[in-house]
């Protein structure tokens, strides 16, 4: 039987509030205890497969398989069972941390989802933007002294992208939730709400309500008297002013958090949504 390896440390400690590591799983039992076990509630774990078999991951009475390549994020109450479902040694990052390592706001927002959800997102494959994001977490271009900084900052990047989209307003009712929509368009809206950050275009919406594009652009366009392109970027404009209007993003989070890459193409964008530029919409304390 394979014994895992001696783990990777890439920044932070087991005696700090985030620490962030690189393991060799094999085919032997390993527990992880919670970072800090006499603050369970604010323990967080996420793991990201890196490569090799598909993680065999067991935590209370929950257990799934990780495949390479995914994302799985959990409250860290009790150790967490990890190895290797094959005869080759299984590769990942753990990041364990704490509500205390976020700033205060985004803690809130932590602390307050549901404690009986498990997982808190996945397991599931890495979207674009995470998977550059974990890649960039392995050749951290800081010096020691400062990876402890450096890494808490990418980790506030990562959960803008893991973070559940908040529901609409009562005041901007969801058009998904309208019995009266075709469940075809239905199907699609709530395709683009559960993807903001994914490079999605026509051609995913189509596949989401099972229509081909042409004809799935036309109905969308009767239905919702806007056209699907459209309404995703009106859905990412939106999204992106709320997590700045609560502090819960900078600008840079607020765009990579609804798929743009390019801040200057985010920023033009959302200006002419709004009216107004990004940092319009931010507290005045982070003004």
């Amino acid at each position: 039987m394979l014994s895992p390896v001696s783990p990777v440390a890439l920044a932070g400690s087991p005696a700090a509030s985030l620490h962030l590591s690189e393991h060799t799983l094999g085919t032997v039992d390993y527990a992880l205890p919670p970072l800090r076990p006499q603050a369970a509630g604010e323990n967080f774990l996420l793991l990201f497969s890196l490569g090799g078999p598909a993680l065999r991951c067991r935590n209370l009475d929950l257990g799934w398989h990780l495949e390479p390549s995914s994302i799985v994020w959990l409250r860290h109450l009790t150790p967490v069972h990890l190895r290797s479902s094959g005869l080759s040694p299984a590769h990942l990052l753990l990041w364990r941390f704490t509500a205390s390592a976020l700033p205060a706001e985004l803690a809130e927002i932590l602390l307050a989802l549901p404690p009986d959800r498990a997982p808190l997102a996945g397991p599931r494959p890495l979207r674009p933007p995470e998977a550059a994001l974990v890649l960039g977490l392995r050749s951290c271009p800081v010096t020691p002294a400062l990876r402890t900084f450096w890494a808490g900052a990418k980790l506030v990047e990562l959960l803008t992208h893991l973070l559940p989209t908040p529901k609409s307003s009562p005041t901007h009712p969801d058009p998904a939730a309208n019995p009266g929509l075709p469940a075809s368009i239905r199907a699609a809206l709530a395709y683009m709400e559960n993807h903001l950050a994914d490079p999605i275009g026509l051609t995913e919406l189509a596949a989401a309500a099972a229509q081909s594009p042409a004809h799935f652009s036309r109905t969308f366009s009767e239905s919702i008297r806007q056209g699907p392109t459209a309404h995703l970027r009106q859905l990412r404009m939106e999204h992106a002013a709320r997590l700045l209007a609560a502090g819960h993003a900078n600008v840079t989070e607020a765009a990579l958090a609804v798929g743009y890459q390019s801040l200057g193409q985010f920023s033009r964008v959302f200006n002419e949504h709004h009216g107004r530029p990004p940092s319009a919409f931010l507290p005045r304390k982070n003004a």
